[in-house]
Parts: structure tokens; sequence; C-alpha cells
């Protein structure tokens, strides 16, 4: 130690902006913890502010870097003097940070089942009965501070928190609920199903909706009203608005559909609520899929659940995200739903000769693509992507995919593209039609899931017959009696016998609804790489509620690709297996395990009776290049 004694950092915090700042007091020749502090900032990539004596950080920052050094400040002779309102917040992040080791290791009940249920009936919430599985999960987010929800789909998230949410409420507490469009029905309906309207303390109060802009939602937040309904596209577009309102309401604030912050800083919803995570007295975090790429989705979900723990940063260093959250949070499986476990059915389909020809000249252009891609060489992460969805688009649309490449004027000169326009729907398009007139034979109504909007409308009029509703990311919400609203088409598939389909993109309607009541087949003309698409719209038929004895089927289609071509579908199949397997690692959820070995197990759509020069011999054939000669005739 220095024999002037140790360096003192003042710590401060700005309410406005929500940051914190290290101010120096002396000099830095009294020791290195300055330059150690500087690092550190710059390190966390933060949106650091470095001055001479000052160093400016977003709160959760700095709260990382007193956990880091707090505990050197004896060896690095330096004391860290936190001054005014960041002394109770520091004090208070200490508190939290040893209750979260604490309940990572070991996380005990502290409320019985049967006082949980009579504080919910003296607050009203007599209108639904609470399952099993759901008092299990508000027991133990009872006892978290904050708390995750990682329950599948349809194991009634939305009510058990409605519920948690009335059983920590204190005199003049908020609830904002930060959720996707989708999900709005849900809650707009849950406090009307739950809750008794003479309930006391105004339990029974709807949701305020926030929307029209910065200055009627400013006016909305200030109504006396305590209860909000805002979606993430809106949450970006008032930040300031939003953390004001958070910096001066006791408010609890509840992510829908948490993953899509899973991008973190990196994109805009992301940025704004890690910047105010700090400031709600409780956050809860509700997704089934909270990792639907790879573990590295958790970082910053965990970051906005406990920020400054330095949970997220282990994450982001590769520490298993079972040994990370430990018993912090809860996850209801299927299996403790009681539901039959769905029937999946892979079906292999062969291509038409023009689709053939198609996918081999635009796969053969992607292949230089990824091999650059790979290689780091003039990388171009766009046009990766766009070859995907091109080759993605020919398995199952190939007319679709002209769309995507009529810039090519050799291309549009050839007579490949005469012999895909020929062709007409794909053969895949049409198994997919003749197993939902053949479900639709059997009275039994289907959704079929597909990923782009235009092939929904060619499937529209490709099953005229079967009077077919549609959504897609392009369809408002509204009231349900408006037929041309999400709300309207969904109540439509339940009550018009007509309605034998229901055609849909899971990036639009695989959150948020329910079709378990009239659908129970799920057909995929095709599907992405995005396990969240995949596992939520399963969730749409197979959830809560559903009557026993029901069977449920899923039927995936694929399109066989020739010997050595390689095949979008399978690739497809083998990604997914691999992500879903590693959501079953974290959760223990057998099925999960189910969903990933059936992927495993599947055939491979491969057409081992052509290999390549049989497709070069055909793309020769359509563009006119070989002269037909009597002697070559069998």
């Amino acid at each position: 130690m220095s024999e002037t004694g140790p360096l003192y950092i003042r710590i401060t915090y700005d309410p406005q902006r929500i940051t914190g700042s290290f101010v120096l007091s002396g000099t830095t020749s009294q020791s290195s913890i300055w330059n150690r502090l500087r690092q550190a900032a710059i390190s966390l990539g933060a949106g650091a502010v470095l001055n001479e004596g000052q160093i400016t950080l977003p709160w959760p920052a700095v709260l990382s870097i007193i956990r880091e050094f707090s505990g050197q400040q004896r060896m690095l002779a330096f004391r860290f003097r936190p001054e005014g309102e960041a002394k109770s917040r520091i004090e208070e992040f200490a508190k939290q940070f040893r209750r979260v080791q604490q309940a990572r290791n070991s996380l005990v009940d502290e409320i019985s089942v049967d006082e949980i249920g009579a504080r919910l009936r003296q607050s009203g919430f007599v209108r639904r009965e609470l399952k099993d599985f759901q008092i299990h999960d508000l027991q133990r987010l009872l006892t978290l501070e904050n708390g995750a929800n990682f329950s599948v789909p349809g194991a009634g998230k939305t009510t058990v928190a409605l519920a948690l949410h009335i059983l920590v409420r204190r005199a003049g507490n908020h609830l904002l609920v930060i959720s996707p469009k989708s999900a709005f029905m849900a809650w707009n309906e849950v406090v009307g199903d739950c809750i008794a309207p003479d309930a006391p303390n105004h339990n029974d109060e709807q949701f305020t909706l926030l929307s029209g802009g910065a200055e009627n939602i400013r006016t909305l937040l200030e109504s006396g009203a305590t209860r909000f309904l805002i979606n993430y596209d809106m949450l970006i577009q008032v930040p300031e608005v939003i953390a004001t309102y958070l910096a001066s309401h006791p408010v609890h604030l509840i992510l829908d559909e948490a993953h899509r912050m899973k991008a973190g800083s990196r994109s805009q919803r992301g940025a704004v609520l890690l910047a105010v995570a700090s400031l709600p007295i409780r956050r809860d975090i509700l997704t089934g899929t909270p990792m639907p790429q790879g573990p590295a989705d958790l970082q910053s979900q965990l970051d906005f659940l406990w920020p400054g723990t330095g949970l997220g940063e282990r994450i982001g260093r590769g520490d298993t995200p079972r040994d990370v959250l430990g018993e912090l949070y809860v996850r209801t499986t299927k299996d403790k739903l009681g539901l039959e476990k769905p029937i999946r059915a892979f079906h292999a389909v062969d291509m038409a000769k023009g689709q053939m020809a198609l996918y081999s000249l635009v796969r053969s252009e992607a292949l230089r693509d990824f091999t650059n891609f790979r290689a780091s060489s003039g990388v171009d992460l766009v046009g990766a992507k766009r070859s995907v969805m091109r080759l993605l688009q020919l398995s199952a649309n190939p007319v679709l995919a002209l769309n995507a490449i009529t810039n090519n004027p050799a291309m549009l000169d050839s007579g490949v593209v005469d012999q895909v326009l020929a062709e007409g729907p794909s053969t895949k398009m049409l198994a997919v039609a003749d197993l939902a007139r053949e479900l639709a034979r059997q009275n039994r109504k289907s959704v079929i899931w597909t990923i782009f909007t235009d092939t929904i409308e060619q499937m529209q009029l490709l099953l005229a017959d079967l009077n077919p509703e549609v959504l897609h990311g392009g369809i408002p919400t509204g009231d349900p009696t408006n037929p041309g609203t999400r709300e309207g088409k969904i109540k439509r598939i339940h009550e018009d016998p007509t309605c034998f389909v229901m055609i849909a993109n899971p990036a639009a309607a695989g959150e948020g609804i329910s079709l378990h009541q009239a659908c129970h087949d799920a057909i995929y003309l095709d599907r992405t790489y995005n396990t969240t698409h995949y596992l939520q719209s399963i969730d749409r038929i197979h959830r809560l509620g559903l009557a026993p004895g029901i069977e449920t089927n899923i039927h995936i289609f694929q399109t066989k690709a020739p010997s050595g071509l390689g095949c979008i579908d399978h690739s497809v199949s083998r990604r997914l297996a691999r992500k879903v397997r590693a959501l079953q690692v974290l959760l223990n959820d057998p099925d999960l395990h189910e969903i990933a070995l059936d992927e495993e197990s599947a055939e491979e759509p491969i057409d081992y009776g052509i290999d390549q020069q049989d497709i070069i011999d055909l793309i020769d054939e359509l563009e006119g290049r070989i002269q037909f000669d009597i002697d070559d005739a069998e």
C-alpha cells in the first residue's frame, strides 16, 4: 500500500441517463488500478466515455466492474466510495448478488401451496383454477426476486405471470408487459378470465395499450392506470419515455417472448432493455425457447434479469447454460401437461424436371458464395443468406424463386425457366394440397406452415375448394368481429365449418395464437433454421386444453435432391436437431429429446437414382444444346 494511503475512486449515479461514473480522486501514480478500470470499461463494449479522471458507463456495466474489482481493493491499494443514490443502489445490488448465487445452487420454496391459494382467492383470482404444475412454477418464482419462466407454449405462462404480479404487488405498484403484437389477445383476455370484477385493490384492472407516439404514451402512463401493454417495435420508438416512467414509478416489468431480445446490444430492442434493466422493482421473462439458435441467445436475457451479476458474461465465456442458470428458472414440459405425444411423419417428394435443373444451377452459384464465406475471403454474409433463401424457395416453390433471379439475362433466355413455368406449382405444393384435401374429406381441419408470403397466397388459390384462411405478417391485429384481422381469421377457422385449412407463416403466427380446438394436423411445406419458429408453430395445435384422446399429427414435407447435389431441407433438419438438442440439455425436457430424435432418425430425402451427370444432361436438354439422334433412341 502507498505511504499516503489508498487511492479513492468515487462512484456517482445519473438517474436521467441511467449511467454511473468512476471519478478519480488524486493521481494515477499511486496505483495501477485506474488503467485497469479503463481497460475493463473498454472491454465491456458498453459505450464507455473515458476522460482524464472519469469513466462513465451504463449502470449495469458499472455494477459489473464493481463486482469484478471490489474484492481486490486491499491488494491493489484503492477504495470505491459510492455517493448519493449510487451508494443505495450498490448496496441493494450486493444483497441481490448474494441471493442470486445462493438461489442458483439451492432454491428453497418460501411460501406454501395452501398460502398461495388463499392469497389468490383473497385477491379475487377466482375465475381460473391454477393447475398443479402452474402452482409449482408460481411457488418457485415467488422465491426469486426476478424470474425466468421457460415453460412450453400452452402451459399458461401468461396466467402464472398475472398471478405472480398479484402476489408480489404492493400499493402503488405498476405492471408493464412488453410483448409481440401476436400476444396482445392473450394479455387482453387473461384478466377477465382470471379475476372477478369485484376483486379488491383494483386487481381487475384491464391493460392499457401504449400506442400513438411518444406524447400519447407519456399521457397514458400518467393517466392513473397501473397496467400497461406495449410491443417491442413501439418500445424502441419511445425509449426515453419508457426509461423515465421506469425510473419514476415502482414497476414490475415482464418480457413476453423474451428471446426477441437475444441479440442484446447488437439490436435496438436489446440495447433499450439492457439500458433500463436496473430500474424496475422486479423483472420476469417468459419464453418457451430461451436459446433458439444456441447458448449465446441466453446472454442478454440473463444480463437483463440480473444486471452486473456476471451470469451473461459466463455464457459468453462458454460456460454451459445449465451450470450458469442452476435453479434460477422454471420449466413446465409437455410431459407435465399430460398431453399425448404428437405423431411426426416425414414425406420425401421428388422434384419435377425443371425444378431439379433450376435447383442445380442456383445451387452451383450458392456454393461459390458459401465457399467464399467459409474462407473468409470477400465475405458477403447478406449474399450467403440470400442464397440460402433462394434454395429454400426452390425446394418449395420454384416459380417464386424465379422472381429472385430474373436479373440474370442468361437465365431469362434459358429453357430451364420455360420448363419451370410450364410445370407450375411444385410437386411438394401439390403433395401438401393433396394431404390437406384428404384430411378435409375426413372432416379434419389442418394448418399449413410455409415461410414465404407469396407461397401462402399461391397455396390459398390452389386450395380454394377448402375455403382457406391465411395468416402472415401483413395482417393487422384487431377486433375478432373484423374478418380482416388476425383475430377475425382465427375466429373463422374455429367457427366456420366450411373453412378446412389455415395457411400461415410461423414467423408471424407461430406465437400468441391457439388452434388446438380446431386443428389437429400441422403440415410443413418448408421450414427455416429458426428453432423458435418450428417449436412454437407445433405448439399452436399441441398445448394445454387439448381434449384427451385427440391425436396430433405433424407432417414435414421435404424435397428429394439427387445424390451428390445436396438437399437444403435435410440441412435444415440436421441443424434444427442440433439446436433442439442444446435446448434439451439446458431444460432437461423429454419432449425436446423426442423432437430431436425424430429429426435425426428421419430418412434422408436423397434421390439415389439420379446423379450429377444426369442433371447436366437434363439442363443441356432443356436449354436446347442437345440434338436428337435416332441412333440414341432405345
